[in-house]
């Protein structure tokens, strides 16, 4: 039987949930038993179409997280013949007359706020996730570690809680030409060995923590190479301060957000990935370094170490001296990047935004009372 299936597309250019997404409108468009209906931010219909082109697309002026969504989201719902609505994050407006799947990805806005985050805000979070939990037929959380934190914060419902792992994209193994790495590293004035790391520059980030590990690590390891930030982190980000303090100077580069094609290459030009979270909901930057055949260095807590386990090299990530010396341990032993990188691409492989889009649908069919 087929499902007649709205998604919430409105976050399609975010990075994390933006792959999420993206990932469900190609799997879910090619799908015979998905009747696929979008609600698209406008100016967005163009994006949608190109990747769900059998979609029906509808158009919403309402932005995330905010009060105006719980009126003109059921509003643009109300005569769109469909089964059931999947929310891909915690907002899930209450007047929506049909029933719903959400997605929550993480606490991470409960665990470390940004800073001069108003109360109200955290207010409105909690209460959020809170009538998701209850509403939902079913809430779907991208790891076992998200999956804990809502039953031991929230007392969700364990049997409501489904776990569906994110995917990564294949075409990141893919390697490309010696003279295409080289014009990256031109462009981007790049030298090697290139730590790279992929993160905004928030608090559960723990980048003055990666500064630390790897002025350390220059200073009295003598790594060559450069530390390379990706991201939220800009020319004008207070780390550029902080490495001319510690003397790094164009040891650190800070490269800002880049386009998708170049942070392909630019995983294949680095020599290891430093992501040494205090807190994720999954990873995702850790499943694609491995991918593409990039060795981890990652956090030996929650969902990283769940998803690094036996290919990573977990680290504490409040330890500067282990974190350090696992960057010169990584970059120096090759018989140990030989075994992390097999490890590594056999996890990628077992995890497909393909495997994704199928759970999902399993998901969809258990919220509808099919099996």
């Amino acid at each position: 039987m087929g499902i007649r299936l709205a998604l919430d597309g409105r976050k399609l250019t975010d990075y994390g949930i933006g792959s999420y997404l993206r990932a469900l409108l190609r799997g879910l468009d090619a799908r015979p038993d998905v009747d696929l209906t979008v609600l698209a931010r406008s100016g967005h219909e163009e994006r949608v179409a190109g990747l769900s082109p059998g979609a029906r697309v509808i158009t919403t002026a309402a932005r995330g997280y905010g009060a105006a969504e719980h009126i003109q989201l059921p509003m643009a719902l109300l005569r769109e013949q469909v089964d059931l609505v999947h929310f891909p994050h915690y907002v899930a407006p209450r007047l929506v007359a049909r029933p719903t799947v959400v997605t929550i990805h993480d606490l991470i806005q409960l665990f470390y706020p940004p800073k001069n985050h108003p109360q109200l805000a955290r207010l409105y979070l909690r209460l959020m996730i809170g009538s998701a939990l209850r509403r939902a037929r079913r809430v779907i959380t991208v790891s076992r570690s998200s999956r804990r934190d809502l039953i031991k914060l929230f007392a969700a419902d364990p049997q409501r809680l489904v776990v569906v792992a994110n995917g990564v994209d294949p075409a990141l193994a893919e390697r490309p030409t010696k003279e295409d790495l080289d014009a990256i590293k031109a462009h981007y004035g790049l030298r090697s060995p290139a730590v790279l790391v992929v993160a905004n520059d928030k608090p559960h980030k723990n980048l003055d923590l990666v500064l630390r590990a790897y002025h350390l690590a220059v200073r009295q390891r003598r790594v060559p190479g450069q530390l390379v930030f990706l991201g939220g982190a800009d020319a004008e980000c207070r780390l550029r301060a902080r490495a001319e303090r510690f003397g790094l100077g164009d040891r650190v580069r800070l490269l800002g957000r880049v386009p998708r094609a170049h942070l392909s290459a630019l995983y294949h030009v680095a020599a290891a990935l430093l992501h040494v979270s205090l807190y994720e909901g999954f990873g995702l930057p850790v499943l694609e370094a491995m991918c593409a055949g990039l060795p981890v260095i990652t956090s030996n807590l929650g969902a990283m170490r769940e998803l690094g386990e036996g290919a990573a090299r977990l680290v504490n990530p409040l330890e500067v001296d282990e974190v350090s010396a696992a960057i010169e341990q990584v970059l120096v032993d090759d018989p140990l990047r030989s075994r992390m990188i097999e490890a590594g691409q056999k996890r990628a492989e077992s995890l497909s935004w393909e495997r994704t889009v199928e759970e999902t649908v399993a998901v969809y069919r258990l919220a509808l009372g099919e099996v």
